[in-house]
């Protein structure tokens, strides 16, 4: 396709540490993808450092607006060039995404606002842009009427953000709460050099994910926000 995949396809997979495994697989079994293609940090920060140092840096980026603030604030910061696109125009986002090297979108937004782009429309994105490294920005999943984690990962060059945040600390996953991971194709993924992760850190983010309760209780959470919303 262009010298960007040439690039990628360059880049070894990354190894899974054995500290890590046990979370990595269960990060990996919940998004449908392989172990080699989780990337797992201590913080959502550090996973958007990570980005930012491999994937924005040194490209011409475009954000999807709205966007998550953070997101957007590290593709500014980071990108050589950057620039803005509504989100709701699916011609302007392919349009946007003909010129640049990364486009960046977000769905849903903290609010809890509905997805800026459908899994129909994202496919249609990907195969009349197929150029750019596609980010999205799904940390508030778990807010999503209509997910977009798997057709992503189904999707050339594109990686997601996810993280656990608010929602799971409502709901008693203190330790899950803080974790990042980055999800995509190797060659994309294994850049990001992920470092190890505590091993009480694994410990405990591995129990809270093992109590059933804990994830029911996020899932009326987010239903009750959804409703909220409506």
């Amino acid at each position: 396709m262009t010298a960007l995949l040439t690039e990628r396809l360059a880049i070894p997979a990354p190894t899974v540490r054995s500290v890590d495994r046990p979370l990595v697989e269960r990060l990996a079994s919940r998004v449908a993808c392989s172990v080699d293609e989780i990337a797992a940090f201590t913080s959502v920060p550090r996973a958007l450092e990570a980005l930012a140092t491999q994937i924005f840096a040194g490209r011409r980026v475009a954000i999807a607006a709205p966007a998550g603030e953070v997101i957007a604030s590290r593709a500014w910061s980071a990108a050589r060039s950057a620039t803005e696109v509504n989100a709701r125009q699916l011609d302007a986002l392919v349009a946007a995404g003909r010129d640049a090297d990364v486009l960046v979108l977000s769905s849903p937004l903290r609010d809890g606002s509905a997805a800026t782009i459908s899994p129909r429309e994202l496919l249609l994105l990907r195969s009349r842009a197929p150029r750019p490294i596609l980010v999205l920005d799904l940390l508030e999943e778990d807010r999503a009427r209509t997910p977009l984690t798997q057709p992503a990962l189904l999707l050339p060059g594109t990686i997601l953000l996810r993280g656990f945040g608010q929602l799971w600390r409502d709901a008693g996953a203190s330790r899950l709460g803080d974790i990042g991971f980055v999800a995509g194709p190797r060659d994309l993924v294994g850049p990001l050099e992920a470092p190890a992760l505590p091993e009480s850190l694994v410990t405990a983010a591995c129990m809270e994910l093992d109590q059933p309760d804990i994830e029911r209780r996020v899932q009326e959470l987010a239903a009750l926000g959804r409703q909220i919303g409506a």
